[in-house]
């Protein structure tokens, strides 16, 4: 199959790659339980909020949330440690915000090369190829005076897997870091 494969004639891949991400985000929370709002309009980034249920007595409505700005790339650069993705300076600051009330990760959805490997389903199951990671930029140096189009490069670590238990860590303790190295 060519890397377009045939799915690629429905939708231009950078919006059906980013579709696949959200939609692969999506299923981890709701694997893991929690509750999920996405911001409309999106006017700094934010493609989802996150939180548990069931905390305090007013349930959900006291939790703190986590916002997340999800990105995906086919062909992500990488070393044994870390993703290197080349994240555009305005959503970099973003991240980075020092000022922002709720703690901001990057999810990065690593996907197939090749869209007709996004997922498989059988009777056993679904499966959803690659994997995320996340990564948290707060307090890191903005970039002022950037050239129009700039991009940063970030470096997300491997070891911070995106799964069903580090999500539910995430949520729990939003104000502490609990970033890999």
């Amino acid at each position: 199959m060519t890397p377009g494969g045939e799915a690629s004639r429905f939708v231009d891949r950078r919006n059906h790659q980013g579709g696949y991400g959200e939609a692969f985000v999506r299923v981890l929370v709701a694997a893991a339980g929690l509750r999920l709002a996405k911001p409309e309009p999106d006017l700094d980034g934010i493609d989802f909020c996150l939180w548990p249920d069931r905390v305090g007595s007013l349930r959900g409505a006291r939790s703190v949330p986590i916002n997340v700005q999800v990105k995906s790339d086919s062909v992500a650069d990488e070393d044994a440690t870390h993703w290197r993705y080349r994240l555009e300076v305005p959503h970099f600051n973003a991240l980075a915000d020092p000022e922002t009330v709720f703690p901001t990760y990057l999810f990065l959805v690593v996907v197939p090369r090749d869209v007709d490997e996004y997922a498989m389903a059988t009777p056993d199951g679904m499966l959803l190829r690659r994997a995320a990671y996340w990564h948290s930029l707060q307090g890191k140096d903005l970039i002022t005076d950037a050239a129009k189009g700039a991009k940063k490069r970030v470096c997300v670590p491997k070891a911070n897997l995106l799964t069903v238990d580090s999500l539910r860590t995430l949520v729990s303790a939003p104000h502490t870091r609990v970033e890999a190295s």
